[in-house]
């Protein structure tokens, strides 16, 4: 049975006090609920249709004619048959509203996961030449950072959970006083 939009938004609402980004919060919702990118992002922000294009219309008042819930339905529903595609431009404002870059919000495999040097941001991350069996202390680092860093993750810790993790470790690594 499908969720409704506003326990979608709800939960959106509550990993955004959790100190989830955006990003997170829209990825965690188009796996968890089966929802397109555009989608994800809106819910994520906690928008309806209406409340996106009021948003996009404050913005850039004079770009163009006037945004509607009906054109974000258009966006939305692409690839789909009645959908629109968004142009290049029109993606980028989109990204700029929903705080995201605009590959973000096209729908489709993400072939950077292929890579092991990239982390789930896109920044490059050195490798950990500390290995499990090593006596300095690095041994529970790789099992976390795995953890952060698969996006296919279904619940990935809270910032607190994950502070508190990294503080344990730091302390095995730092002499007592």
């Amino acid at each position: 049975m499908p969720v409704a939009v506003a326990h979608i938004r709800a939960e959106a609402s509550q990993l955004r006090e959790l100190g989830w980004s955006y990003r997170r919060i829209a990825r965690r919702l188009q796996g968890r609920h089966r929802l397109g990118a555009l989608v994800a992002f809106r819910l994520a922000h906690g928008w309806t249709q209406e409340e996106a294009a009021r948003r996009w219309n404050e913005r850039w008042p004079a770009a163009g004619s006037a945004k509607t819930g009906k054109t974000w339905s258009y966006w939305e529903s692409w690839p789909a048959k009645g959908g629109r595609a968004p142009s290049a431009a029109v993606l980028w404002r989109l990204a700029e509203l929903y705080l995201c870059r605009p590959g973000d919000l096209l729908d489709g495999p993400d072939f950077g996961e292929l890579d092991a040097s990239v982390d789930v941001g896109g920044e490059r991350v050195p490798e950990c030449w500390c290995r499990s069996g090593d006596d300095d202390g690095c041994a529970g680092l790789p099992p976390v950072a795995a953890a952060l860093a698969s996006p296919r993750a279904p619940d990935r810790p809270s910032a607190a959970v994950i502070e508190q993790r990294l503080a344990g470790l730091v302390a095995g690594w730092v002499p007592a006083a």
